[in-house]
C-alpha cells in the first residue's frame, strides 16, 4: 500500500520527496533554479565578420567620397547609398568596379523595383 503524503492531514499517495503531487508543487524549500552565467554569451558579430565589415566600410567610404553625385544616367542628386552591381556575396562585396554611388530614389525605385531595365543599362549583373 502506498504511503501517505508527509504534509499534515493529506491522505494522497506520495509522489516525490515524500509529498503528493500537489504538495510537491507547493513546496517552498525547493532549491532555486540555477541561472546561466552571462559571461558565456554568444557575440552578436564574430571577430572575422568585424574584420570584414571594417574592410568593407573603408572601401565604401573611399568610393562614396570620390563619387559625391548619383551615377544613375540622367540623375545629378547627391549620392547617399552604395549599390553593388554584382551582388554582395563573398568577395564581391569588395569588388570596387561593381560599386555604384546612388541617391535613394534611383537605388530603390529605378534599380531594385525595375530590375529588367537596370540589367539592360548595366546596373545589375
Amino acid at each position: 500500500m502506498a504511503k501517505d503524503c508527509l504534509k499534515g492531514d493529506c491522505t494522497n499517495p506520495r509522489f516525490g520527496k515524500g509529498y503528493c503531487k500537489w504538495h510537491q508543487y507547493l513546496r517552498t524549500d525547493k532549491k532555486p533554479n540555477k541561472k546561466k552565467s552571462l559571461s558565456k554569451r554568444i557575440k552578436p558579430v564574430s571577430d572575422n565578420r568585424l574584420e570584414q565589415l571594417a574592410r568593407y566600410r573603408s572601401e565604401r567610404d573611399k568610393y562614396m567620397k570620390a563619387h559625391p553625385k548619383c551615377e544613375y544616367e540622367g540623375c545629378g542628386d547627391d549620392s547617399t547609398e552604395l549599390h553593388h552591381k554584382g551582388g554582395r556575396n563573398g568577395e564581391r562585396v569588395y569588388h570596387v568596379p561593381w560599386f555604384m554611388a546612388c541617391c535613394h530614389d534611383c537605388h530603390i525605385i529605378k534599380i531594385h523595383l525595375h530590375p529588367a531595365d537596370a540589367r539592360k543599362k548595366g546596373y545589375l549583373i
